[in-house]
């Protein structure tokens, strides 16, 4: 499992899968548990440190990228599809759509530049990969999406 930060709505239900190995950010790891908001790791919990974007299968289809500001270790997922195409599921690299367009950073992000940085390199990837951004907190953006049973190829 990925782990996008270590906020509890995010991270919170981790040891219910116990022997899961978890992929994380090093610095998140360092910084989980840190302050009250946030949900430290157990120790014995199996993980995979990453530092920076890492092909989580070597063949490109499931990228996790680096995307801190939200959180210092905070990362994003791009999902290549074979119909659908790229998709990147943000974790909260940003909270709503008006916000990615005015690049809008909410004060209780860990790092203002940081965020905006990260939002410039989804940008980028975005555009490079005809990319959709799939915003976690976005209602309006997750209530045109398809629920199962349907699904997205």
């Amino acid at each position: 499992m990925a782990v996008s930060h270590c906020h509890p709505d995010h991270a919170g239900n981790v040891e219910m899968f116990p022997n899961t190995l978890m992929l994380v950010q090093s610095v998140e790891y360092a910084w989980a548990g840190s302050r009250q908001d946030t949900v430290a790791f157990k120790k014995t919990h199996p993980v995979k440190l990453i530092d920076g974007d890492y092909d989580i299968f070597g063949d490109g289809s499931l990228v996790l990228l680096s995307t801190p500001g939200h959180t210092p270790g905070h990362q994003s997922l791009l999902v290549r599809l074979p119909v659908t195409g790229a998709v990147i599921l943000s974790g909260d690299v940003v909270h709503f759509q008006t916000s990615f367009d005015h690049r809008y950073v909410p004060g209780n992000n860990w790092n203002q530049q940081a965020s905006l940085q990260s939002m410039d390199k989804i940008a980028a990837i975005m555009a490079k990969e005809h990319a959709q951004l799939w915003i976690n907190h976005d209602q309006a953006q997750s209530d045109r999406q398809k629920k199962l049973p349907q699904f997205y190829e």
